[in-house]
């Protein structure tokens, strides 16, 4: 096995601004391109100072860069290519996708004033709390309360119809309430609006970011803090420097933005409910093959596939208007495999395409298309070109 060398870029001791570099059989790859949330200055970045003074600047510029849709993990990515120049490949983890690619043309549209501020991907940013909003749709339902319960809007809902839509793949516990209903579909909780903020009455809010430096989070804070009825509780860390972590060391008078003094009376509470891997985790993590893991934990491999109708009046038998369908694929897509097998279809890649009759009208063709998520963006625009339909 070749050697692995780890050089942490700056932040290796610090919470925030982190960005590591990994060396391994001659490839170099970067993970993770954080930003500290306490700071407002050239501190909330990560220092690149090592690969620039170190002569080590080509190495850095030669690798993939791999982070993920929290914005203190790529909120420094815009100024890579400011600060050292890099314009390779950027992948981002997500939520909804194992790994998506990004082009570095998306953050170069950015505006960043002299403060290198930026509130991109502020919208982005979401706390895993489906487990959260489990225990208390759980308890709320058992104590028979009346409450409402609140999650911020964005990609938390997005995430959670996935939860919905892919409940066989979650744990077994989860799964077993699905002979009743769907877990994820929610009696007591809905989604947020920023008026019923001001609603009378209890109420149950989550909202982002954890460590209340922006977005919905603060303005409840800010709206809810004067009130000593009203509880807070933080469910993981906060990075020095940001309200979280103030209030949660005491302060009972923060200053905000405009000089504007803050009174903290309501109740702060710390529940550690983090979704990062705690140290024994840490240790206990091997890298093995995806055949390897799968056959470790005794399940087998699920093939998520698309599927698309296409309707087109063609007067040519089924298997004619598949041999047409195929000669135009092959003038089309040049560069591509393309085979038209004798069990009636046509594959390009990993996309299946079949033709079929309608019953009523039989010069009314109906194309189905069929692919894995990998080929996703062939098989669009497969579908969109039969949709303009055949040559003559």
């Amino acid at each position: 096995m070749p050697d692995i060398k780890v050089t942490p870029l700056g932040a290796g001791q610090d919470v925030g601004r982190s960005c590591i570099l990994v060396s391994i059989g001659g490839k170099n790859i970067m993970l993770d391109c954080g930003m500290h949330m306490g700071y407002n200055d050239d501190r909330r970045f990560p220092d690149f100072s090592y690969v620039t003074q170190n002569g080590r600047l080509t190495e850095f510029l030669d690798c993939v860069i791999i982070s993920h849709f929290h914005l203190d993990h790529c909120g420094a990515l815009p100024y890579m290519s400011e600060m050292v120049g890099y314009d390779g490949p950027i992948y981002m983890t997500h939520p909804t996708k194992a790994i998506c690619p990004i082009l570095l043309e998306d953050f170069r549209k950015i505006t960043v004033d002299k403060k290198g501020e930026t509130n991109f991907f502020t919208s982005q940013m979401i706390k895993d709390s489906q487990e959260l909003c489990i225990l208390l749709e759980t308890f709320w339902e058992r104590m028979n309360l009346k409450a409402p319960i609140y999650f911020s809007t964005g990609l938390t809902e997005k995430a959670n119809h996935y939860y919905k839509l892919f409940i066989t793949w979650t744990n077994q516990k989860i799964r077993k309430t699905f002979v009743q209903r769907n877990m994820f579909e929610f009696k007591h909780i809905k989604a947020f609006d920023r008026s019923y903020a001001d609603n009378p009455g209890p109420m149950v809010v989550f909202a982002t970011p954890g460590m209340l430096h922006a977005g919905q989070s603060l303005q409840i804070f800010k709206k809810w803090a004067g009130n000593e009825k009203n509880m807070l509780i933080m469910p993981g860390y906060c990075v020095q420097g940001t309200v979280g972590h103030k209030i949660l060391n005491g302060q009972k008078k923060l200053e905000m933005e405009g000089r504007a003094t803050l009174d903290v009376k309501l109740q702060v509470e710390y529940m550690s409910f983090s979704a990062h891997a705690d140290a024994k985790g840490i240790m206990h993590l091997r890298l093995v093959s995806p055949e390897q893991a799968l056959k470790e934990l005794g399940l087998s491999e699920h093939q998520l596939r698309f599927t698309c109708r296409v309707q087109l009046h063609d007067p040519h038998s089924d298997t004619d208007t598949l041999g047409r369908i195929y000669t135009h694929l092959k003038s089309v897509l040049k560069s591509y495999s393309i085979q038209h097998v004798p069990d009636g279809t046509v594959i390009v890649e990993s996309i299946v395409i079949k033709v079929t009759s309608s019953a009523e009208e039989p010069n009314l063709k109906v194309i189905l298309l069929s692919w894995s998520y990998q080929d996703e963006e062939l098989g669009s625009f497969l579908s969109t070109l039969l949709k303009k339909g055949l040559p003559s």
